[in-house]
């Protein structure tokens, strides 16, 4: 009980840590890629799934989640995001025992080609493209500490390529579930993208009303976008044939203002299932909904999921995810 509280203060100081402003420092952060949810079954139900019981795709959430993997497992998904952005992740874990949940994963973006413009060609020059690129591969580690309170962890190796520079940095993401032992209620946490800043070398040529600055200007230095997340999740309705599933989300962002995410899960023999959510408080983000399948394998469990996001101004999102058991 010792250990499970000192872990508990350190935990919320941590969170605590990235509270304290009080407007939206939208821009001031990079590699924005990792605050973007990945795993379809999550994003269907609003991106609530600190609670949620988890396979591979935990580590893209609360990697304590980790800890449900029961032999080993396997989540890939894409997701086609705004102006031909293409977004790519993959997962494996395994369950070693009593030594805990081993893992490894990668999140790849993709920003297509762009024409080059200058100050002299604002509309192309010729045909000349270019593409950034946004990449993280990570381990991770999850076990329980007791029989209802688990801990989890990413460790990634983050790179940005600018075209013009790059840079790469260490993350570390932290995650907490407990199980209340009343009635199906869980407790998760996470503290997401804890690293060092971003230092981009070289320098670029400023210019003032289209006049170039007689000495090159150096890139400031920014640092990763970290996200405290508090969530709870519970069956308010379960039988042998059906379950429901209901999750709420509390998500603090170092760049933004806080968020409400909220979901639901509806699954039928645990073959079927059908999800809706909302994000409270955001921008642009609002409904989300989706469905999963699990398609019928001797021995092995292979699901397919699917997820809608609207956006209200901006594009539609669709998200796909293959989670795969063996």
């Amino acid at each position: 009980m010792l250990r499970k509280g000192m872990l508990l203060i350190l935990f919320l100081s941590l969170a605590l840590s990235v509270q304290g402003q009080e407007f939206a420092k939208v821009g001031t952060m990079g590699a924005q890629f990792l605050k973007i949810d990945l795993d379809a079954r999550s994003a269907a139900m609003g991106s609530a799934g600190m609670g949620l019981s988890g396979d591979a795709g935990a580590v893209f959430g609360n990697p304590a989640g980790l800890v449900h993997v029961q032999r080993s497992s396997f989540v890939a998904s894409y997701a086609p995001w705004f102006v031909d952005i293409n977004l790519y992740g993959a997962s494996l874990a395994h369950n070693f025992g009593q030594l805990g949940v081993f893992g490894v994963h990668f999140i790849y973006l993709d920003s297509g080609d762009m024409d080059v413009t200058t100050v002299d060609d604002q509309q192309g020059t010729s045909g000349e493209t270019f593409s950034v690129s946004d990449f993280a591969l990570g381990v991770s580690y999850a076990r329980y500490l007791t029989d209802k309170f688990a801990i989890g962890g990413n460790l990634r190796w983050i790179h940005e390529d600018l075209w013009v520079t790059d840079a790469s940095v260490f993350g570390v993401d932290v995650g907490l579930m407990y199980d209340t032992g009343f009635r199906t209620l869980r407790l998760g946490m996470n503290v997401r993208n804890f690293g060092s800043k971003f230092v981009l070398p070289d320098t670029y040529q400023d210019y003032d009303n289209g006049v170039p600055l007689q000495d090159e200007s150096e890139y400031l230095d920014y640092d990763l976008p970290i996200e405290f997340a508090f969530g709870v999740a519970m069956e308010p309705y379960k039988t042998f044939n059906q379950r429901i599933s209901v999750a709420v989300d509390g998500i603090h962002p170092s760049d933004n203002l806080e968020r409400i995410h909220a979901g639901v899960e509806y699954a039928y023999m645990e073959t079927a299932f059908l999800r809706g959510g909302y994000i409270f408080r955001h921008d642009t983000a609002g409904l989300n909904a989706g469905a999963g399948v699990a398609l019928p394998m001797s021995g092995y469990r292979l699901i397919v999921d699917y997820a809608f996001s609207n956006y209200s101004i901006l594009d539609n999102v669709h998200r796909f995810s293959l989670r795969f058991s063996f």
